[in-house]
């Protein structure tokens, strides 16, 4: 599996950080558009200038739920 978590993250209450988002939601931000293109691999130098140039905030949208460039992120 390409997204996996770095060996060493933090544990947030016992398991993997990832999980902490629903899985649906999850896989769905792993396929789609912005996540492929500007969030893949990320360093946190790079994931803060991404950060940076976001204009809103939010969950997800569109007729089939299409997660925002924020939710990407904060994968």
């Amino acid at each position: 599996m390409a997204n996996r978590t770095v060996k060493d993250a933090k544990s947030i209450h016992g398991t993997n950080p990832q999980y902490l988002v629903e899985k649906i939601i999850r896989s769905r931000i792993y396929d789609s558009k912005y996540w492929k293109e500007e969030c893949f691999a990320l360093t946190a130098e790079l994931l803060v200038d991404k950060a940076m140039e976001i204009r809103y905030i939010g969950g997800v949208f569109g007729g089939n739920i299409k997660p925002t460039p924020f939710l990407c992120l904060t994968l």
